[in-house]
C-alpha cells in the first residue's frame, strides 16, 4: 500500500477501497442474484477483508476527529495482535494532558445509518504528562486520578470523552461514533450504500475490517423501489431512524 500525499487523500482511498470490496464480492452473485435468494442467502454473506495499514488509521483519526475537536491536539493508536494502545493530548479549559491505555476492539459497523467503533478498555489510563495554569488545579486532578483508580476501581478517561463529546462510556466499554464526520463525504457515504463493514480485527500494525455488500439497495437500484423488503434485511444490516442520536448512545443491551 503506497503512501498518501497528504491525509486529505484518505476518505478518496477508503471509498475506493470499499468499493473494490463491493466489486469482488459482487461479481460472483450478480449473475443470479434472484435464483440465490429464493433458494439461499450463503452467497451474499460472503465477506471480504479489507486490510488498513496503522498509517492510514492514525491518518483518519487526525481528518475526521483531531482536525474537528479543538480540545484534541493528538489523537494516535499503536495497533498490536488483538489489542492496541491509544494515544491522547487534550487542552481544555486550561488543562494540558498526555494519556495512553490499552484497548480491544469489541465491534465495528460501518453502514448506510451507523459508523461506529466500540472498544474495551483493558487498562487504566497512564497519564504521560500533565500541565496546568494553577498548581492547585494540578494537583486536584492527581488526586482525582488517584481517587478514580484506588478507590472507585475505575478509570476516568470515558468520563473525559463524554465530557468533551467524543464519545460515550459505559463501564469499561467506549462508544465511538464517526457519522458527524463522515456524513458529508460523498465519496464513502455512497460506498457505504454498496458495501458495508460489519465487523473488524486488530492486528499488528494493521486493522482488518470485514465488508459485505449491501445487497437489498443494488437489487432495488435502478428500479424505483426495493425489491427486497427491510423485512427481509438481516439483523446486521439494520440501522437506527436517527443515526447521530441513537449510535452516540450505549445500547441498553451492550
Amino acid at each position: 500500500m503506497s503512501d498518501f500525499d497528504t491525509t486529505d487523500d484518505f476518505a478518496e482511498h477508503l471509498g475506493d477501497r470499499l468499493n473494490e470490496s463491493f466489486a469482488d464480492i459482487w461479481k460472483n452473485v450478480a449473475q443470479n442474484v434472484r435464483k440465490l435468494y429464493s433458494k439461499t442467502t450463503d452467497k451474499f454473506e460472503d465477506e471480504m477483508r479489507l486490510p488498513v495499514a496503522q498509517k492510514y488509521v492514525n491518518d483518519a483519526l487526525q481528518k475526521f476527529v483531531t482536525d474537528n475537536v479543538a480540545s484534541i491536539l493528538e489523537l494516535r493508536v499503536e495497533l498490536h495482535d488483538e489489542w492496541f494502545r491509544l494515544f491522547c493530548t487534550i487542552n481544555v479549559a486550561g488543562i494540558y494532558v498526555e494519556v495512553a491505555s490499552n484497548f480491544s476492539l469489541v465491534h465495528a459497523q460501518l453502514d448506510r445509518n451507523v459508523q461506529r467503533f466500540v472498544f474495551g478498555q483493558l487498562t487504566y489510563t497512564d497519564v504521560l504528562n500533565l500541565r496546568c495554569e494553577s498548581f492547585v488545579k494540578r494537583q486536584g486532578i492527581k488526586l482525582a486520578v488517584w481517587f478514580y483508580h484506588k478507590v472507585l476501581k475505575k478509570d476516568p478517561l470515558g468520563v473525559i470523552l463524554t465530557y468533551i463529546n467524543i464519545a460515550r462510556a459505559k463501564d469499561d466499554i467506549i462508544y465511538l461514533d464517526i457519522h458527524r464526520w463522515l456524513k458529508n463525504n460523498k465519496k464513502i457515504m455512497s460506498a457505504l450504500h454498496k458495501v458495508q463493514v460489519n465487523y473488524g480485527e486488530v492486528e499488528e500494525e494493521q486493522l482488518i475490517l470485514k465488508t459485505q455488500v449491501n445487497y437489498r439497495d443494488l437489487i432495488g437500484s435502478g428500479r424505483g423501489e426495493d425489491i427486497l423488503g427491510d423485512e427481509d434485511e438481516p439483523e446486521l444490516m439494520q440501522g437506527p431512524i436517527n443515526p447521530i442520536d441513537d449510535a452516540t448512545e450505549p445500547s441498553a443491551t451492550t
